[in-house]
């Protein structure tokens, strides 16, 4: 039974429009690895090599929002900016030429933040109250 299903994880699939290499989805993870919040060389390689790994989606870490209470640290990356997405843009070439696919998981910490706390100690944090 095990074998029978591990092969059926390995197997190709398609999703509306897109192929996927195989049905194992990479949960997101929050790594903190990005200097001053821009993906760079080392960000695209641990990518590349979970889609090498067979993964055939990869969910993100939590990438940042344009709004100062949206970290809590200041090397969390961002999804904004020249430099930034020209970080992703890099994973997302490596991830491609490994034969994976992969998606952003947007985020903002908001209320989860607390005041005075990095990388934007000016920004009070923020949340909806109903």
């Amino acid at each position: 039974m095990t074998e029978t299903v591990g092969h059926v994880l390995l197997e190709e699939v398609a999703m509306k429009n897109v192929q996927l290499q195989s049905r194992i989805v990479m949960a997101p993870m929050t790594r903190v690895f990005s200097p001053d919040g821009v993906p760079n060389d080392e960000v695209a390689a641990y990518y590349r090599k979970r889609a090498e790994g067979g993964v055939g989606l990869i969910v993100t870490e939590g990438t940042a929002i344009d709004h100062p209470s949206a970290v809590m640290h200041k090397d969390i990356p961002r999804f904004y900016g020249e430099e930034s997405l020209a970080g992703w843009k890099k994973v997302v070439q490596e991830v491609h030429e490994a034969g994976g696919k992969i998606i952003p998981q947007l985020w903002h910490v908001g209320a989860a933040r607390k005041a005075g706390s990095e990388p934007n100690v000016e920004a009070a944090p923020i949340s909806h109250q109903a």
